[in-house]
């Protein structure tokens, strides 16, 4: 197997390229079937999680159009939201905890199934990015088509909820490294 590497010398300046697809390919052949399922399951987890995310945020029937309304504020309607379940009791208990830490469960599994579904490990700040480009896109959608209003706070709970995701993962996979001797 290792017979191709002394053809690649290290002056040569593919050389680095070259480690890695070997490294690639090898790792490539000796995936277990289990470690491809699991892929393959997450995969299938996550086509279906942002189909769920597009009906729920866009498509559900009791999405009414709004007239573009936004806060571009930090913490202004997390403050509200809080005020007004708290100390004014004018929002229900189910009002209050879905705009809360609804935004937050909201893109846990994104934080949670993109590092498996990519099959590499990701950083933490490579997650931040991508789940901030998520939720911006998201919230532009719903400012320009006008289901749902776009809030800054929004962002800031969902992309808080996918370093919960990331965090989780990060901690099952160490879980099951140290307890079954697996590679995760």
């Amino acid at each position: 197997v290792f017979g191709f590497l002394p053809l690649a010398r290290k002056r040569d300046l593919g050389y680095n390229r070259f480690i890695l697809a070997a490294k690639s390919r090898l790792r490539r052949l000796y995936m277990t079937k289990i470690h491809r399922r699991t892929i393959l399951a997450a995969r299938i987890c996550f086509c279906v999680y942002l189909a769920l995310l597009v009906y729920f945020l866009f498509l559900m029937e009791s999405r009414e159009n709004t007239f573009r309304e936004y806060n571009l504020v930090p913490f202004r309607s997390i403050r509200m939201f809080f005020e007004y379940y708290f100390i004014y009791h004018d929002f229900s208990f189910q009002y209050w905890f879905l705009n809360i830490f609804g935004n937050i469960f909201l893109l846990m599994p994104f934080g949670f199934l993109l590092p498996v579904i990519v099959d590499r490990r990701l950083s933490r700040i490579r997650i931040f990015l991508f789940s901030l480009l998520l939720t911006a896109g998201i919230e532009l959608t719903q400012f320009y088509t006008g289901l749902g209003e776009m809030d800054v706070d929004d962002v800031i709970l969902n992309v808080f909820g996918a370093m919960l995701g990331y965090e989780l993962l990060r901690r099952l996979s160490s879980l099951l490294r140290s307890r079954l001797h697996l590679h995760i």
